[in-house]
């Protein structure tokens, strides 16, 4: 898997006035369309205003204008998937620290990349603090959940002052319609993925496909739930904006 290359048909989403994510095509087995997208949150740090960069695209011109100048300050792949783009990142943004899960230390190796913070799963709430990230001015506003159940063991976002949760692969929300808004066409397979819905088809093999322990999923899907989140941010699929946790406990109604 790669992206394409120049990377095109990039669609920005203003969430709020610190939060902005960047979508794009991205097929696998050259006809399955999910999508991808990164989430740039703007913060306070210690040394002044700065970017948190989660699962990050290769760089363009538009990430770029999304940074507005601010200089990165951490760079997180959200699962052992979720991290092609960030030897390219860390280049450009020498000083920034990356983040990622227990083992992604080792797939950066080759690449030259050192994880700076490498997170254990807790299946619980986490400060910045308690993952060593204590530049973050206002510390409230991050809190991380890293799921020992899951295969790529997800670790999630929270930022509270926009009450936004960014995932990666815990939920897809497929067909990815905005991802590819900007290209002429999705073609006989993004017409049949318009026929699924996440709740009724997608969420059940997820689950199946990449919950390795169901019962330590459950745990951590009950400390995501105590969030204050208004807003779901994926890596494949529609952003879920309206009725939110509704629809959050919908789907992970077989565990709740």
């Amino acid at each position: 898997m790669s992206y394409p290359s120049p990377l095109t048909g990039i669609v920005r989403h203003d969430l709020a006035h610190n939060v902005i994510t960047l979508g794009c095509p991205f097929t696998i087995g050259g006809f399955v369309k999910l999508g991808a997208r990164e989430t740039i949150i703007k913060a306070q740090f210690t040394s002044g205003p700065g970017v948190f960069v989660i699962s990050p695209l290769p760089f363009s011109a538009d990430s770029d204008t999304a940074l507005g100048g601010l200089p990165v300050k951490y760079i997180l792949a959200p699962n052992a998937a979720h991290h092609m783009a960030i030897k390219e990142w860390k280049e450009l943004y020498p000083d920034a620290k990356v983040v990622g899960c227990r083992g992604l230390g080792r797939k950066k190796a080759n690449e030259g990349v050192v994880v700076d913070i490498e997170v254990a799963e807790f299946d619980k709430v986490l400060s910045a603090k308690e993952l060593g990230m204590d530049d973050i001015a206002e510390e409230e506003d991050f809190n991380f959940i890293c799921f020992s159940g899951h295969k790529n063991r997800e670790l999630a976002t929270y930022h509270g002052k926009s009450k936004v949760l960014v995932v990666a692969d815990l939920i897809l929300n497929l067909p990815a319609t905005e991802q590819y808004s900007a290209t002429k066409s999705n073609g006989i397979v993004g017409t049949i993925l318009g026929k699924l819905s996440i709740e009724a088809r997608l969420q059940p093999y997820v689950s199946g496909a990449l919950f390795k322990d169901k019962e330590a999923i459950k745990k951590g899907i009950k400390a995501m739930s105590t969030l204050g989140f208004e807003t779901i941010v994926m890596c494949h699929g529609d952003i879920i904006e309206i009725d939110t946790k509704a629809k959050f406990y919908d789907i992970f109604k077989t565990l709740l």
